[in-house]
């Protein structure tokens, strides 16, 4: 049953204040050109910050405490990810780097005439082992099967993204963390929570927010630094 309106009203306002303009998301992921995935993108972004703070409104403790930081860390590796993908692809699709990341080696072989097989083998002869004729060629890799963390360190060569100092001097590998947060985006369940605790998994959904800013801004100046992207 749903609650009175007045209450769903305050519940709302309340959530809701501490959510940014309209105007700042769509500054915040300007890097994004495709208008559907970036409308995505922020509407994913604003629901976390909404769900957070009705979770800190009702002071959710336990169970419901759990619930919403593995959410906050599934949903915060999703945009990580959706990100890099789509300024890897959009920006530097004609990089040695993307050509790295997409494209893979593998031998395919010649099929010969049987008696040109023999001669290879008998001049070529390797320890009793049959000598197969080969040459190398790129194929593209299929999308889903290129890992994030492939991905992240493509970004990384790129400039992308980068180690940095924080306000205390502290080095902060910005790279490792985001892989971090998305390693255990996959590892979400019971027996990954029993095995982490509750201490980890919140500094981690605090980990997953606090390094979203550093992240697009790091973006942003190796973007406008490379003259494809305007300030």
């Amino acid at each position: 049953m749903p609650l009175p309106r007045e209450f769903k009203s305050e519940i709302e306002k309340y959530c809701n204040n501490h959510l940014a303009p309209d105007l700042w998301y769509e500054n915040e992921f300007s890097v994004i050109q495709d208008a559907n995935l970036k409308k995505r993108i922020i509407a994913e972004f604003k629901s976390i910050r909404f769900a957070y703070k009705l979770y800190e409104g009702i002071g959710a403790e336990g169970e419901n405490l759990m619930f919403e930081v593995r959410n906050q860390i599934l949903a915060y590796a999703s945009i990580y990810e959706v990100v890099i993908e789509n300024v890897i692809d959009t920006y530097y699709s004609d990089t040695p780097e993307f050509e790295s990341l997409m494209y893979h080696e593998m031998p395919i072989r010649i099929d010969i005439p049987e008696h040109k097989q023999c001669e290879l083998q008998s001049a070529l002869s390797h320890d009793g082992k049959t000598i197969v004729p080969y040459y190398i060629a790129k194929k593209k890799r299929e999308k889903a099967k290129v890992r994030f963390d492939e991905k992240c360190r493509t970004a990384e060569k790129l400039g992308l993204i980068h180690k940095y100092a924080n306000e205390s001097g502290e080095e902060i590998d910005l790279p490792a963390e985001i892989i971090e947060i998305y390693s255990y985006r996959n590892g979400i369940h019971i027996l990954a929570e029993q095995r982490k605790g509750i201490t980890y998994e919140l500094d981690l959904s605090k980990k997953a927010y606090r390094r979203m800013r550093p992240f697009i801004d790091q973006i942003k100046e190796r973007l406008m630094a490379d003259g494809k992207l305007s300030s």
